[in-house]
């Protein structure tokens, strides 16, 4: 399941001293979203169960076809290469990321391959991809558009780019100012301490379009607290491992901590923490 033996369009793997995660800031794995780090493996497995069905979703409405050629960027530990590995057994799947430490526990499938890239720096062949798909990981990027841009260049003519971001709704409209201001210190610590940029969901229509591609379609979903659901295990997990780098960089106190985490324990409690703006466009076919 390496790149040994791959097809000849799959580019080679990168080296390790390529690891460069975002520029100008600390590697990717020395971040609060590193793979290394306790309860990362949980919060990714408990993102895969909210997002897979929408992602998905998506997939079935493209018609994934069983020969295509695609690519998961930013695999995470690979629920999603590994549904599309299933779906396209006359084709492959490539599976990406800087740590390959999850994707490494997948079982070995003869047209799955795990390839250490930084998307930001390396590319695909031209033409290359019938599918590439990102989900949480361009709104972590510097550039995004130029980024989407490279993506698009990879894809072959009637090929789909289907990018998934979340973004977050403003403070002021929470009925709870304790839990938004938690939501809101996550926010900040994830632009100071990994670059990301929560507009970007937003703006990803436009750049699709601006890429070249067509056919560019919208859905969001909403993430809704208050449950007593995987939501809500979702957002714990993130709150309490967001906990000391919130303290450690000023962005909040415990005890503001505390008391929005408590919300999620409160009968009477409901809010949206975050909306997923899944988009995605298809590159046309010369005239």
């Amino acid at each position: 399941m390496s790149t040994d033996n791959a097809p000849a369009e799959i580019p080679p793997a990168s080296r390790p001293e390529s690891q460069r995660g975002v520029q100008g800031g600390p590697l990717y794995e020395a971040g609060v979203l590193g793979h290394g780090r306790h309860g990362e493996r949980e919060r990714l497995r408990l993102l895969e169960q909210l997002s897979d069905p929408t992602t998905i979703g998506i997939f079935e409405g493209l018609g994934v076809e069983p020969d295509w050629r695609c690519a998961e960027v930013g695999a995470g530990s690979g629920s999603i290469a590994r549904w599309l590995a299933s779906r396209c057994p006359q084709g492959h799947v490539v599976a990406t990321d800087l740590d390959l430490g999850l994707l490494q526990e997948i079982p070995p499938r003869a047209n799955l391959f795990i390839l250490r890239h930084d998307v930001v720096e390396e590319d695909f062949p031209a033409g290359s991809l019938n599918l590439v798909h990102a989900r949480a990981v361009l709104t972590h990027l510097p550039a995004p558009e130029r980024v989407l841009g490279r993506m698009t260049s990879w894809l072959a003519p009637g090929g789909w780019a289907v990018i998934e971001d979340p973004t977050y709704l403003p403070p002021e409209a929470s009925a709870y100012p304790e839990f938004a201001l938690l939501l809101r210190g996550c926010e900040r610590l994830l632009e100071l301490t990994q670059g990301t940029d929560s507009s970007w969901a937003k703006r990803t229509p436009a750049a699709m379009a601006a890429s070249g591609l067509t056919n560019i379609r919208m859905s969001i979903r909403t993430s809704v607290c208050g449950n007593g659901d995987k939501e809500d295990d979702y957002w714990r997990l993130c709150f309490e491992r967001a906990a000391p780098a919130l303290m450690e960089t000023g962005l909040m106190t415990v005890e503001e901590i505390e008391r929005g985490i408590e919300h999620l324990d409160r009968p009477d409690f409901n809010d949206v923490a975050w909306m997923v703006v899944s988009c995605w466009g298809q590159l046309p076919h010369p005239h």
